[in-house]
């Protein structure tokens, strides 16, 4: 089969409703799946990862809109099945001309199955486009007869492929949401400070929150981050409690390690380093460090470096949180003391960023765990981070870190005066962050966990 028919898609079908597309455009395909069930291993032997959103490729373009932690999480999480033997499909949107396939690792292989046109697409609009990936996926497998034994689906727009392709190849189905609807949905009109009917344009709520629940209801295991998670999720949705776990993300800690590299020798940072590491977002309070670090600007001698994707390709919501930021910066005259030092390698320069900063500040309105706390905390460097953060589990306060209250910004701002003068309370701190990651939350160690579950589905 021809690539131009294996993704062929009727121009009548993208006029449909998503719940239409999603019944009527398979069953050209749906005989083959249904081979599948009399096929099943108790072995695993490949994985389905659903990764719809963002730019998924390695190393991670992280701080690009709708790249960030969850890309990251699936990349280590697919590495680490790898090393015991077992194959992953990460599949993901195909746009502005990627290849379709790709080979990251051994036994890791990016597919990119094209849906919708060869733009970006913001991950608020995706769904919309789920039903057309859905059936390529489908016509990808029968041409490929590839056969997976689990899916593992991400957030939402993940979720409702992963909840089709499950029903369709009669596999078991793993969700993990990252985020929740109902939560954001507070979260932003607490900050942007608009109507719901303003809202339901610009950030699909009432769809997402909709559809989460469906994946709720049909997924046959939900895996989040932390147990604030799991409480918020049988807080806010209906759920089986059974299908609840719990299993904290891992870090590469060969990567993330309190040992120098090379790249240190190619950083200078000021004196008192502050770090922080995000997307432009409004969600990660980085208006709340500016404004905290502005009450101590004349108390101690601090720099603040800024790491995060700025200037092209970058979403509306992205451009206005930057364009705040930087008004910000000027308001309190603190131009000569923050850098903004744009997209930083993941797995060479950020590890060295941390090494040589004395504070690493997550100020986040709504962080559902936050991994750069755990990357952070490997590399040997006293974590600040925000009391709602799901992270916060992993930091015993004032032994490997501090947890405050990021919307008190006297509080806050009192905390990282005292963390950069007092020297040897830092390094105690440092030390204990280190060790705690390094025995607890490399992924050698969680990846057990993860086969365990899908073992016992099948």
């Amino acid at each position: 089969m021809e690539k131009e028919d294996l993704f062929s898609t009727q121009e009548s079908n993208l006029r449909r409703s998503p719940l239409q597309a999603s019944q009527n455009n398979i069953q050209c395909v749906s005989s083959w799946a249904m081979n599948n069930k009399d096929n099943k291993k108790k072995k695993i032997n490949r994985v389905c990862m659903l990764n719809p959103q963002g730019y998924v490729q390695y190393p991670p373009l992280l701080g690009k809109t709708d790249t960030g932690g969850q890309t990251l999480y699936v990349l280590e999480l697919a590495k680490a099945l790898a090393k015991r033997n077992i194959k992953v499909d990460i599949l993901t949107r195909q746009f502005e001309n990627q290849k379709q396939e790709e080979q990251i690792f051994d036994k890791v292989k990016i597919v990119r199955i094209p849906c919708g046109n060869n733009h970006f697409v913001q991950k608020e609009k995706m769904y919309e486009l789920i039903p057309e990936m859905v059936e390529n996926t489908m016509r990808y497998l029968q041409k490929t007869r590839k056969q997976y034994d689990i899916i593992h689906s991400h957030y939402w727009d993940g979720g409702y492929a992963g909840n089709l392709l499950s029903k369709m190849l009669d596999i078991p189905h793993v969700h993990t949401p990252h985020s929740l609807g109902k939560l954001k949905k507070v979260e932003m009109m607490a900050i942007e400070e608009m109507p719901v009917q303003k809202l339901k344009p610009m950030y699909r709520y009432h769809v997402r929150i909709a559809i989460e629940q469906q994946i709720m209801n049909k997924a046959d295991a939900l895996v989040v981050l932390c147990e604030i998670s799991r409480i918020q999720v049988l807080q806010h949705y209906i759920v089986d409690f059974e299908k609840l776990h719990v299993i904290y993300p891992g870090i590469n800690t060969d990567v993330f390690t309190a040992r120098k590299s090379s790249y240190d020798k190619k950083l200078n940072l000021h004196k008192n380093a502050v770090l922080t590491i995000s997307r432009m977002v409004p969600a990660k309070g980085l208006d709340r460090a500016i404004e905290a670090l502005a009450l101590i600007k004349n108390k101690v001698d601090f720099h603040l470096y800024m790491g995060g994707e700025t200037g092209i390709n970058m979403s509306n919501e992205e451009i206005e949180t930057e364009a705040k930021i930087r008004a910000l910066i000027k308001k309190h005259k603190m131009e000569k003391m923050v850098t903004m030092i744009g997209h930083v390698s993941h797995d060479k320069l950020l590890p060295a960023y941390y090494r040589n900063s004395d504070v690493f500040l997550l100020a986040s309105r709504y962080e559902p765990f936050g991994l750069t706390t755990l990357e952070a905390m490997a590399c040997g460097v006293t974590p600040i981070i925000s009391s709602v953060a799901g992270s916060k589990e992993i930091v015993v306060d004032g032994l490997n870190g501090f947890v405050v209250d990021t919307h008190d910004r006297k509080n806050l701002a009192r905390l990282i005066q005292k963390v950069l003068t007092d020297q040897k309370m830092r390094k105690k701190i440092e030390e204990n962050a280190a060790f705690t990651i390094k025995e607890h939350y490399s992924w050698d160690k969680i990846v057990e966990k993860f086969i365990a579950l899908y073992k016992s589905l099948l």
